[in-house]
């Protein structure tokens, strides 16, 4: 390495002048990684929601991902190739921010091994403290650190991302947000997945003093983490569900879904269901329980008990749960626990009756 040129593990970064930077970075797959951390670092300290939960530019945090300093502005120029602006080119020391990004690169891009699992590992903080995080995947759990990491409550709105579309990433597809501003995208939907990867890395809604929280407000799910301290002890673990599990399993079930009792000839309408949600239970799956851990559901059904198992509190029973082992209980109690379900959420009557009249369909 020269003054002015650094070659890293899957890159070369070119200092140009007092304020320029030039990054090469050889694959494209790695390139997006960069952009989407640098984008996760962003929302740590440059960003803030407006009223209308719209990530506007504007000061949050003094932290930042390790790597993806708010001192450089990246913009990407072509599949591969990014400019920074140094905004402080006097406190600016390119070998040391080299060889920062060259481990900080790395080790999102290749797996440690820790306990027999491996983790791709990052850091958040500043100058006076580091927190270091292993997480089993690189996305929107990544993004939904760094929302939370205020451990403020955010809501649902605020964890899709809604941003300027110059901001966002190329490798993230926008989805549509619901109003005409054609200059705003949403970039991920459905943040109750963000308790579901929470709770599969470090952080629980158990116990005394839960990590995870999650409440209803003005129709609206808000979280909240209580400590950035990740404890991977606290993992629950969701098993790879094999093919020939899911093929086994339709076939024990008739190819019928075993709450509103509809039978598809299709199979894409199925999905295998952990009888006790892998959030609430690590379900360590083998070729010996799979058949008693898990049970065939119809796409809509499993969508609607994903629904209600992020809305219940930590003690619900699941043992004892129509949802679970819905073959214990009569069709009415399950019509009765999805009714006080709909009711409780707020929907309108004919929904509730609509959703009835399906589960009965096949029950008279």
């Amino acid at each position: 390495m020269n003054n002015f040129e650094y070659t890293g593990f899957c890159f070369t970064l070119k200092k140009n002048d007092e304020h320029t930077l030039n990054l090469d970075i050889f694959k494209k797959g790695e390139a997006n990684l960069f952009e989407n951390l640098n984008l996760f670092s962003c929302l740590l300290h440059s960003f803030k929601p407006d009223e209308n939960s719209i990530w506007r530019k504007e000061k949050r945090l003094d932290v930042e991902i390790k790597g993806w300093p708010s001192s450089i502005e990246w913009e990407r120029l072509s599949d591969t190739s990014f400019k920074g602006i140094i905004q402080v080119a006097s406190d600016f020391n390119f070998e040391k921010f080299a060889e920062t990004l060259n481990i900080a690169i790395k080790n999102i891009i290749v797996p440690v091994e820790r306990k027999t699992e491996k983790y791709y590992q990052f850091e958040i903080g500043n100058k006076s403290h580091w927190n270091e995080y292993f997480f089993k995947s690189r996305g929107r759990e990544i993004c939904g650190l760094c929302i939370l990491y205020d451990t403020e409550f955010h809501t649902r709105d605020e964890l899709e991302v809604s941003i300027e579309k110059r901001y966002q990433p190329h490798n993230i597809s926008k989805l549509a947000i619901g109003n005409n501003d054609t200059t705003i995208s949403r970039l991920y939907g459905d943040p109750s997945k963000i308790i579901d990867y929470f709770r599969n890395q470090g952080w629980t809604r158990e116990g005394d003093n839960p990590t995870l929280i999650t409440k209803r407000e003005k129709r609206q799910e808000k979280y909240k983490l209580t400590s950035v301290q990740q404890d991977i002890t606290l993992q629950v673990y969701r098993s790879t569900i094999k093919s020939s599990w899911k093929r086994q399993l339709f076939s024990l079930h008739n190819n019928t879904c075993r709450i509103c009792h509809t039978k598809y000839e299709d199979i894409k309408f199925l999905a295998p269901d952990h009888r006790i949600p892998a959030i609430v239970q690590a379900e360590n799956l083998t070729d010996e329980n799979y058949k008693e851990k898990l049970m065939t559901l119809c796409i809509y059904c499993n969508q609607r008990k994903r629904e209600f198992t992020k809305k219940v509190t930590p003690d619900y029973d699941w043992e004892n749960s129509p949802w679970a082992y819905p073959e214990k209980f009569e069709e009415k109690k399950i019509v009765d626990d999805i009714k006080r379900y709909a009711i409780f959420y707020q929907k309108s009557i004919p929904q509730v009756l609509k959703e009835i009249e399906r589960l009965l369909k096949e029950t008279d």
